[in-house]
C-alpha cells in the first residue's frame, strides 16, 4: 500500500505532457493551414489584378489614337497595375503587367496580343 501513494503524481505529469504536446501539435497544424488560406488569397488577388490589367490595356490597343510604348499605372481596390504596351509588329502588341497587392506582394505577366484576331496568343508568367 505504501507505493500506491505516490503513482498518481507521474501520472498526472505524464497526462499533462500528452495534453501539452497534443495542443502543441494542433497549434502548429492550424497555423500552416492560415498562413496557407493567406498566401491562395495573395496569389487569387495577384491573378485577378493582371486579368483586370489586360482587359484596361486590351481597351487601350483598341483605341487608334494611342502612342506607342505606353505606360501608365493604374490603382484599384486591391492594388496597383503597371501597364506597359510595346507595339512587336503591325499585327501584334506586347503587355508587360507588374501587379502589386496592398500586401506588396508582386506577380509580373507578358502577354502577346493579336490585334487583327482579337485574342490573347501568349501569357508568359514571370
Amino acid at each position: 500500500m505504501n507505493n500506491e501513494k505516490g503513482i498518481i503524481y507521474p501520472l498526472a505529469i505524464t497526462v499533462c505532457l500528452i495534453i501539452l504536446i497534443f495542443l502543441g501539435y494542433l497549434t502548429g497544424k492550424i497555423s500552416t493551414e492560415r498562413q496557407f488560406v493567406y498566401m491562395q488569397e495573395e496569389q487569387y488577388k495577384q491573378t485577378r489584378l493582371l486579368k483586370q490589367g489586360v482587359e484596361r490595356a486590351i481597351n487601350d490597343i483598341k483605341d487608334a489614337s494611342v502612342l506607342y510604348p505606353l505606360e501608365k499605372n493604374i490603382v484599384l481596390n486591391e492594388g496597383s497595375v503597371h501597364l506597359l504596351i510595346e507595339k512587336t509588329t503591325d499585327e501584334e502588341r506586347l503587355i508587360v503587367i507588374e501587379a502589386l497587392t496592398d500586401k506588396s506582394h508582386t506577380k509580373s505577366v507578358k502577354v502577346y496580343y493579336n490585334v487583327t484576331q482579337n485574342s490573347v496568343t501568349k501569357w508568359v508568367e514571370g
